[in-house]
């Protein structure tokens, strides 16, 4: 059978299948210019299914937030069910033209078909299990699969409670530097998928070499600053001391003394019996004799004014600039909404027990979801928060949140897009390791 070869008409045909929600991809359409420009350029007329295939792993590969990988995966999976269900090609033809594992293409066919039909769990298991090059599971289609149960093609590739098709992917910094060096490497004349992957690996490289360079020379002159800074405090230390010499002011200088005569020097010789002898003289013991001399006394402190009266809730005193002394909790509401938003990258090694953690303290601290989402979604490799929550809580709230797992906080400004007044947007994508 002749290899496929994809026209505008059939992304419109996949794009519409995919039931889209361009509102939330698009953030309510502001970025909807963009999203666009991204499918043009992505989905490109007379391709083949290999150059889609190495298009998608190129985007997959480029980008390094969890979440915008997750949706480029998503979106190949299922363009590869659109192809098996309204092109009529067996997981064998699928696996050949775009140069994958044929278990890969049955593994990811069977899932999609299980959520859409999960009472014929054990059918698809059977007819999806390709185990080598010789299973005759191969010829399986999905005409062939409508005649042995009955079943009629899905009217759609997403469902309702899906995150991935309304996911606002144009709302990360990443998305535009994502876009503009597509369009660089797309638009090339020799697209060559590896070559820019050691260009990437390489350019990685540098930039650890020199974070850790700027590391090593920071560390360098911490050392010679803390060195040449105790050597000047030492000069300064001996340029403050003065020694002073006895005058004798009372002494009676009118006497005439008579000139000390020249004499030789006699020698003297000590030995060591001498020198214990003197050693034990009275006079030695009586001076360093610890009980005839006192101790200086300690410094003691008279003024406690400027001591906080708890240490522990000195950084939480109100002052005069955060807002009416009326608000029990010390924080300022405003009316007109912020642009922060909070991004938590966390992984774990059972995403399951960490989304249940994580939702005991969304209900704890009184968050909510955002739209018509809810609180850890599962999506490809892991799974997904949207919330808002009271400023007022957000501090305790993201402290407990990383005590759960370790991740990494980003914080973005949006552009013409406001918070709902007194609350704060967090965006926390759990990956599976």
């Amino acid at each position: 059978m002749n290899e496929l070869i994809f026209n505008k008409n059939d992304y419109l045909e996949f794009r519409n299948w995919l039931n889209l929600n361009l509102e939330g991809l698009t953030w309510q359409g502001r970025f909807k210019k963009e999203f666009e420009s991204f499918w043009d350029t992505f989905f490109e007329e007379n391709l083949t299914l290999k150059t889609l295939m190495i298009r998608f792993e190129y985007a997959y590969s480029q980008v390094r937030i969890g979440a915008l990988s997750s949706w480029f995966l998503w979106l190949r999976d299922r363009f590869l069910n659109y192809i098996f269900i309204f092109k009529n090609k067996s997981i064998g033809q699928l696996a050949d033209e775009a140069e994958m594992s044929p278990s890969l293409v049955a593994t990811i066919l069977r899932g999609f078909l299980l959520d859409e039909y999960p009472h014929l769990d054990q059918y698809f298991s059977q007819v999806f299990q390709v185990g080598n090059i010789l299973s005759p599971n191969l010829a399986t289609s999905f005409n062939k699969i409508k005649l042995d149960i009955n079943i009629q093609s899905p009217t759609s590739g997403s469902r309702e409670e899906e995150i991935m098709p309304s996911m606002e992917v144009t709302l990360f910094d990443e998305w535009g530097f994502f876009l503009k060096k597509m369009k660089a490497d797309f638009s090339s004349k020799v697209f060559d998928l590896s070559k820019i992957k050691e260009r990437s690996t390489f350019l990685k490289q540098v930039k650890v070499i020199q974070d850790v360079t700027v590391l090593l020379l920071l560390f360098t002159l911490t050392i010679l600053g803390v060195r040449q800074g105790n050597v000047w405090y030492e000069r300064h230390l001996a340029n403050k001391v003065s020694i002073y010499e006895p005058q004798f002011s009372w002494l009676n200088k009118s006497g005439v003394f008579k000139a000390a005569e020249n004499k030789p020097a006699q020698e003297f010789k000590l030995d060591f019996d001498g020198i214990k002898d003197i050693s034990k003289s009275e006079e030695i013991n009586e001076f360093f004799d610890p009980e005839k001399y006192e101790e200086e006394s300690e410094v003691t402190l008279t003024n406690f004014e400027n001591i906080p009266r708890d240490f522990t809730k000195a950084d939480k005193e109100a002052s005069q600039y955060e807002g009416d002394a009326e608000n029990p909790n010390g924080y300022r509401e405003t009316r007109g909404g912020t642009t922060k938003i909070y991004r938590l990258m966390m992984t774990s090694t059972n995403t399951y027990l960490t989304r249940d953690q994580i939702n005991e303290l969304v209900k704890k601290y009184g968050a909510e979801p955002v739209g018509d989402s809810k609180p850890g979604n599962d999506v490809p490799g892991g799974v997904y928060f949207n919330i808002q929550i009271p400023r007022a809580e957000f501090k305790d709230f993201m402290s407990d949140v990383m005590k759960v797992n370790q991740g990494k906080l980003f914080e973005s400004n949006t552009s013409n897009v406001k918070n709902v007044p007194g609350k704060t947007r967090v965006f926390i994508m759990v990956k599976s390791i």
